[in-house]
């Protein structure tokens, strides 16, 4: 005879959210700061929850929290730069991501700042130039759809990434162990 199979009760709302936070602490992801302008004031925040969307056209999605600073920016439209990071600039991300002012966070790095445009980090691996195109709200943030107007990509790729409440560096799996055989077709991924 096997061992017994208990089906567990559906979790409480109250029980969900605190292992919700647990596993998505566990979701390693590359880190980006969100960057808008307008007139002559430069705004930006740290931003995780970024993802490309589309091909045709060419777009992504970042989530903002609806009572972070950047979101009014965004709601209205604002064309923005998805600086995403390298694995040298953690510091830059805890600036922006709240450890500074929003009037200090600019103070540091090399931002390319042009009237009309969102700043750009000049050493970001890539600055990733959009417009807002949509936005849906959802909770405690709103989802803006960018359509990308202009890509420029800087240096190699060595993103920063972000995973239990710490950066890390990701560290390139040798081949040997690589589990897809050269003539295997992936196009359905």
């Amino acid at each position: 005879m096997g061992a017994a199979v208990t089906t567990p009760s559906p979790p409480q709302e109250g029980d969900v959210i605190p292992a919700f936070k647990a596993a998505m602490r566990r979701f390693a992801v590359s880190v980006s700061i969100v960057t808008v302008s307008e007139g002559q004031t430069p705004s930006g925040m740290t931003a995780t929850a970024v993802s490309s969307v589309s091909i045709d056209p060419p777009s992504v999605l970042v989530c903002v929290n609806r009572a972070a600073r950047l979101h009014a920016q965004m709601q209205r439209g604002s064309a923005f730069c998805l600086n995403i990071l390298s694995n040298e600039q953690a510091s830059l991300s805890s600036a922006f991501g709240g450890r500074l002012s929003a009037q200090e966070r600019f103070s540091l790095g090399e931002w390319l700042l042009s009237p009309g445009h969102p700043p750009a980090l000049s050493d970001a691996q890539a600055n990733v130039f959009c417009t807002v195109d949509a936005l849906f709200e959802y909770g405690t943030h709103t989802i803006f759809i960018g359509r990308v107007a202009e890509v420029r990509l800087n240096g190699r790729c060595r993103p920063l990434i972000y995973a239990e409440g710490r950066y890390h560096r990701i560290v390139p799996v040798p081949e040997s162990i690589e589990t897809t055989p050269p003539d295997m077709d992936l196009t359905w991924l």
